[in-house]
């Protein structure tokens, strides 16, 4: 598709964004990482049938400005700052919020400081790193994802960018599966190389992660999404907010691994329209 980005200002930085459709607002909210607003070309189209469909760029992602020493990279209680500044600006009231990774830790957090804000919650394996050391397993599986993520952080940081590449898409999604990424996606990647450098690799770096019993506030319908092959660190985590939030409902994505809506487009734009369409008061 081709890109219209517009841009709004919010607090001390610009955000780039897209929006197509009419309706009620849905916004997409991409991972962390080296990615973009574009990792929803398969979403936004689909979408603005029915909805008004907008995808921005998190600070610090392309094609917006890097602003400031990069400290607040991680910071979900930043970014959930940022996300409510661009809907107050567009004037958009409560929105249906979907969020891939760390988007969806973006969107949790947003939910639980600004709830007047949110419709519903679309959820695709949430980061939030910092449960993991409370649920049975999940030390000992974030120190496995922890000794793939460091090598590709160091190989970045040397610029091996390539090399780097590889190894965080094994340590996100499982080995093997960069070359079944389309090709489009390895350039935008590119376009972000600087912030696979700022990965975090120990669960202590990830600011501000909700907590179980903030999950138990969120009123707002949520579905949590997983892919049927996704490593076992996502499920851990995605399995345990289901748990935690009071009006959860849960669906699988097939022939998808963590990236869901990159892997598998059409049957995770289903599941999501469907929800979206049950939910519409």
């Amino acid at each position: 598709m081709n890109y219209d980005f517009k841009a709004i200002r919010v607090g001390d930085i610009s955000l780039a964004y897209v929006e197509q459709g009419h309706g009620a607002s849905v916004i997409l909210v991409h991972g962390g990482g080296p990615t973009d607003l574009r990792t929803w070309e398969r979403q936004i189209e689909s979408f603005a049938e029915r909805w008004r469909a907008i995808a921005y760029s998190q600070r610090y992602h392309y094609p917006n400005t890097w602003v400031g020493d990069g400290s607040d990279i991680y910071s979900t209680s930043v970014h959930a700052a940022d996300l409510a500044a661009l809907i107050t600006a567009l004037q958009l009231g409560r929105v249906h919020l979907i969020g891939s990774s760390y988007g969806a830790d973006i969107i949790l957090r947003l939910a639980v400081d600004r709830p007047e804000l949110v419709r519903t919650l679309v959820v695709g394996e949430p980061a939030l790193f910092s449960w993991l050391e409370i649920l049975p397993g999940g030390l000992d599986l974030f120190s496995e994802f922890a000794s793939t993520m460091i090598p590709a952080k160091t190989a970045a940081q040397n610029g091996d960018f390539e090399r780097g590449l590889r190894l965080f898409i094994d340590a996100v999604m499982g080995p093997g599966l960069f070359d079944q990424l389309p090709h489009s996606l390895h350039q935008r990647l590119r376009d972000n190389e600087r912030l696979l450098s700022a990965e975090p690799t120990d669960f202590r770096d990830m600011d501000t992660d909700i907590t179980r019993d903030e999950a138990a506030t969120i009123q707002a319908p949520t579905l949590v999404l997983t892919g049927d092959t996704s490593p076992e660190l996502s499920l851990l985590v995605s399995r345990e907010l289901a748990r935690c939030l009071p009006n959860a409902e849960q669906a699988e994505i097939g022939g998808a691994s963590h990236v869901l809506h990159v892997m598998n487009p059409d049957a995770y734009n289903a599941a999501v329209l469907a929800f979206l369409a049950k939910h519409t008061g």
